[in-house]
């Protein structure tokens, strides 16, 4: 559209008839508000806001697409009805109550005000919404329209009150279990602590502001030596961007002593730098109390067994010279004089000699008891198939005289003291020789496995390291089950010494043995079904 130069007039034609080139890129104005209603429908929809206006004077509302969708109406049947009334019908009487006194001040002060409350929409949902509003006043001062925005911010709110309850979960568990948590930036040396660390610290308020400076808090919690070996800690986790954990003395604001034990991970940036170091704390003071008072009951203890192995070794051995003498002057008194003796005193001399020989015995077996404890050799990796060859051919003997299969699997190659298990092998195998059923060929069996995961959790061991099952079984005259544990104890007998000879020391040295090697040993049996004793070794000491 343009205007002639000679009359001044219009020309229209030239607008309707120019729309071959000019009209063709020509922008509709309708379409183009239309798109940026859509599109302002689009951001309230995504963002969770809806706008409106309140002619005071007439009480009418108009509200956006976005208010209609927050408060569950549909706009073509409920746009006539918005009024201010008909909107805090939706809150709650004490909240409506509350809107109206906020709003009727910020009219009186000309100022905007800000509000969250709860509605009820139409579909009935509960909903939080922040309202921010301001006013437009009349050349006499009077407030005259209102316009508003309101935020559904449910979401929000329930993500800030999830946090808050989170937050305070946090700080209970470090109340309870007497840890905190710490950030360490290694830019400024700033720390910033969780309550809990606070408290460890003798903070009872918390820190005040947003951390302590570290060398703040080396001056003032560390002694001299815990500051040099918490700065060479930082150091070497700085340099190998990994992990650390370490105990360090501390002192509270008031004084106090406090071990603690702290947990360090670095954090490095896109460069592969170390910026931040995050940690956890723990106080292990009492956890440090108790460890040394059960070192000292321990070594308490080891003394007194070590005192009460060295008296039953001295003992043993000092009782071996008086025994030598008995048997020695009753081998010479039946030799000399055996002929003048009566019936009766030949009796008497064979069952002293009898009784020297048990004592010789039964010594010699408390002395090996003892040896198992006070004799360490070195553990080395051994060939336990090879061992226990070596204590069949040492009891070749006895095996030919009891007519005895001894059957011997592949065993493996673990680190053991070579002569303690010899030792345990040769107990077991001497046991089933001795334990035969009278008539029948004796058959043992030795084999071996390595436990598995379900094993090992079920015996209760560690499952680092692999444990190795080894069985001893045997077809002799067994045991009732009842007894499985008591076989073990020192000087235990399940039969008379007239019926099988012995000290009833053997298995309670086997069971040393395996204590000293961190393992266990236990047996099954049944009256003549023979009996199997079971051995766990680890792989590894």
């Amino acid at each position: 559209m343009r205007r002639e130069e000679a009359n001044n007039n219009i020309s229209y034609l030239k607008m309707v008839t120019n729309d071959n080139e000019e009209g063709k890129n020509s922008v509709n104005p309708v379409e183009e508000v239309k798109k940026v209603k859509e599109l302002y429908n689009d951001v309230e929809g995504l963002l969770l806001f809806g706008t409106w206006q309140w002619d005071i004077q007439t009480d009418k509302v108009t509200w956006s697409d976005g208010m209609f969708r927050i408060m569950g109406y549909d706009q073509e049947t409920a746009s006539n009805e918005v009024t201010d009334d008909f909107y805090l019908a939706h809150l709650e009487p004490g909240d409506a109550r509350q809107f109206r006194e906020i709003r009727a001040a910020a009219i009186a002060d000309k100022t905007p005000f800000e509000y969250t409350y709860h509605v009820i929409t139409h579909d009935k949902r509960e909903r939080v919404i922040t309202t921010k509003m301001k006013f437009e006043y009349d050349e006499a001062g009077n407030a005259i329209k209102g316009i508003g925005i309101n935020r559904d911010v449910t979401e929000k709110t329930q993500l800030l009150r999830d946090l808050m309850h989170y937050k305070k979960m946090v700080e209970q568990k470090e109340e309870f279990l007497n840890l905190g948590t710490w950030e360490l930036s290694l830019d400024t040396q700033q720390m910033v602590m969780s309550d809990g660390m606070s408290r460890l610290l003798g903070y009872s308020d918390g820190m005040s502001g947003a951390g302590m400076d570290l060398f703040e808090f080396f001056r003032s919690h560390l002694s001299s030596e815990d500051v040099k070996k918490t700065n060479e800690a930082i150091h070497e986790i700085i340099e190998n961007g990994e992990t650390y954990v370490r105990q360090s003395s501390i002192f509270t604001t008031d004084g106090q002593s406090k071990t603690i034990e702290s947990f360090g991970k670095v954090q490095l940036d896109a460069h592969g730098k170390a910026v931040k170091i995050f940690g956890i704390t723990h106080d292990v003071t009492k956890l440090k109390e108790y460890e040394q008072k059960l070192e000292i009951k321990v070594d308490e203890l080891n003394r007194s067994n070590h005192e009460l192995e060295e008296f039953a070794y001295v003992a043993s051995h000092d009782l071996q010279e008086p025994l030598r003498k008995i048997s020695t002057f009753g081998e010479r008194l039946r030799n000399r004089c055996g002929d003048q003796l009566s019936e009766e005193g030949t009796v008497y001399l064979n069952r002293m000699l009898a009784s020297a020989e048990n004592m010789r015995v039964l010594i010699d077996n408390l002395l090996d008891f003892s040896r198992v404890t006070r004799m360490q050799h070195p553990f080395v990796k051994t060939d336990i198939k090879t061992l226990v060859q070596q204590v069949v051919d040492e009891l070749d003997l006895s095996i030919e005289d009891s007519h005895a299969f001894i059957d011997i699997q592949p065993m493996p190659d673990i680190e053991v003291n070579p002569v303690q298990i010899k030792q345990l092998f040769r107990n077991l195998l001497t046991n089933a020789l001795k334990f035969q059923r009278p008539g029948v060929p004796l058959r043992v069996s030795i084999n071996s496995n390595k436990l598995s995961r379900e094993e090992k959790e079920k015996m209760k061991l560690r499952s680092a390291g692999n444990y190795y099952k080894f069985v001893v079984s045997d077809n002799g005259i067994g045991f009732e089950e009842v007894y499985a544990e008591r076989i073990f104890q020192l000087f235990q007998r399940l039969h008379g010494k007239a019926e099988y000879p012995g000290s009833g020391i053997g298995l309670a040295i086997c069971k040393r043995i395996a204590d000293n090697h961190a393992g266990m040993i236990s047996a099954t049996g049944a009256p003549d079904k023979g009996a199997a004793f079971t051995i766990i070794l680890p792989e590894s000491q």
